[in-house]
């Protein structure tokens, strides 16, 4: 959006040196519930294409898990038709450089797109996430729920954009992203959005970008825990709602370990 220019985020650059692409795609039938698992566990773009028919539930979890030292991308893209679910769980984890893109299409009347994303930067990693859900039907439902934290020298960019298109009546549609800092040297920029072409739909954005509170902390620490302790059960709780839609025990258990040792350093 040329709104944005001066903040130099209108642009997702890809990461210089990635390796090769992977494409996959699903197609949900009317009437029917999927749940797919993609993860990423070296450096490349990964794109996944959904189709979700009239009806339909399709349940995505995309997890990346790039090592520090390599680049990551990702983007996905989902069109959604009449009474259809497109739920959709994103982890971003890994990579020095990560940049991903999401694009959903609330297509049909009725139709509903339900995104949490979790995303962690620390060191020097360089984060870059393009969020948009688009609502052309009408009474189309969007929530978009984002929770991050941020340590060392990490710099991040969300913009998260939620567009009522002419014809969408009775739509609504929220977005939340929350970003937890745990260093005076990382970098933070959060670009909420909300357009609209119609009058009769409700939005709603917001973004909530803040250090650890020293009270709760201090609470923390006066049950006994360290100081990286308690930043660490603070973080766990930010994240846990995203974490809890993971159904795969021992991936869920995986990305919070390596979370909870980049924390305690």
């Amino acid at each position: 959006m040329p709104t944005w220019r001066w903040l130099g985020v209108n642009d997702l650059p890809m990461p210089e040196q990635l390796g090769g692409m992977k494409t996959v795609r699903f197609s949900c039938p009317a009437g029917e519930t999927q749940r797919h698992v993609v993860e990423l566990r070296e450096s490349g773009l990964q794109e996944i294409h959904a189709e979700v028919d009239d009806g339909a539930e399709m349940h995505l979890t995309f997890i990346q898990f790039v090592p520090t030292d390599s680049s990551a991308a990702s983007r996905i893209a989902a069109e959604v038709g009449k009474n259809g679910l497109f739920s959709c769980t994103l982890v971003e984890a890994g990579a020095g450089h990560t940049a991903a893109e999401l694009r959903v299409n609330l297509a049909g009347d009725g139709a509903r797109a339900d995104v949490w994303g979790l995303y962690f930067g620390d060191a020097d990693r360089k984060i870059d996430l393009n969020y948009v859900i688009r609502q052309a039907g009408r009474l189309t439902d969007a929530n978009l729920q984002v929770r991050g934290a941020l340590l060392g020298h990490s710099k991040k960019t969300f913009r998260g954009t939620l567009d009522f298109v002419q014809g969408s009546r009775g739509s609504v549609g929220k977005e939340d992203e929350e970003v937890t800092i745990l260093s005076p040297y990382a970098r933070n920029r959060s670009v909420p959005l909300m357009l609209s072409h119609e009058g009769d739909v409700d939005g709603h954005h917001a973004v909530s970008i803040g250090r650890i509170d020293a009270d709760k902390l201090f609470y923390l620490m006066s049950r006994g825990l360290d100081e990286s302790a308690a930043q660490q059960l603070i973080v766990e709780a930010s994240f846990a709602p995203v974490l809890a839609r993971i159904e795969n025990e021992e991936l869920r258990a995986e990305i919070a370990g390596y979370i909870e040792g980049r924390l305690l350093g």
